[in-house]
């Protein structure tokens, strides 16, 4: 559940960041970041009940949900 919540999440977040710079939108913008992170970090505090990395490490935990989204899409992820 974890795992899909952050596919949802970061896929949710590209979309919407892109549709921010089609329209121009600088809270679209914002709020693409609150999607993504907004459900990685409800799988973190309800599903594994522990606290996401991206308090601690955030540009490791950035790079680490687009890994995992590419790892998902190639069907590599276990």
């Amino acid at each position: 559940m974890t795992q899909k919540l952050h596919a949802l999440g970061t896929l949710l977040g590209l979309v919407l960041a892109a549709l921010s710079f089609l329209f121009k939108s600088w809270s679209l913008f914002f709020i693409a970041f609150v999607v993504g992170y907004g459900l990685a970090w409800v799988s973190h505090f309800l599903v594994e009940k522990n606290k996401p990395a991206t308090f601690s490490h955030p540009l490791w935990s950035f790079i680490s949900d687009f890994r995992m989204l590419y790892l998902l899409v190639t069907c590599k992820l276990k």
